[in-house]
């Protein structure tokens, strides 16, 4: 499978950074339509004070609006995403990498952590030593099945 557009896009974690900044500056923005036309802050008066006060809380506020919603907004998102990617991912199972210095190089999966989204790869001798090795879900696309693992009775009576 070729990557698109948005496989980039989910892989260099797009949608969680405009989720960060986005919801927090519309809350600000919010609270200046409610609090009004700015004060002079020249002066920085009691008014102007209060006034960078409340739109510090509706930021702080944005921001826990993020950290406490956005697991349910965008987790179901990025899982679907993660699908399309060709998961569940297999040890064995060979995985072009969309992101970093090693964008478009193939690599087998040499180890899976399901439960945190992770996937080791062994880049074998194609690519130098210290190449990253770790990627989440989203940063990888699956580009072929693992072999199925050979029984040890085949496996003998293929030597002979």
């Amino acid at each position: 499978m070729k990557p698109t557009r948005m496989h980039y896009f989910f892989a260099q974690n797009w949608p969680a950074r405009i989720w960060v900044v986005a919801v927090p500056s519309l809350f600000v923005l919010l609270m200046a339509r409610a609090l009004g036309p700015a004060p002079e802050i020249a002066g920085f008066e009691a008014e102007a004070k209060s006034y960078l006060f409340l739109l510090g809380i509706a930021l702080l506020l944005g921001f826990c609006v993020v950290a406490l919603v956005g697991p349910f907004i965008l987790g179901p998102i990025y899982h679907y995403r993660v699908e399309l990617n060709g998961a569940p991912f297999q040890t064995g199972d060979r995985v072009e990498v969309l992101v970093g210095a090693n964008r478009g190089h193939v690599a087998r999966v040499a180890e899976v952590w399901e439960w945190r989204g992770d996937l080791r790869v062994d880049w074998g001798t194609s690519v130098p030593r210290k190449s990253r090795t770790i990627f989440q879900f989203a940063q990888v696309i699956k580009v072929g099945d693992a072999e199925p693992p050979v029984a040890a009775d085949a496996h003998e009576a293929a030597r002979r």
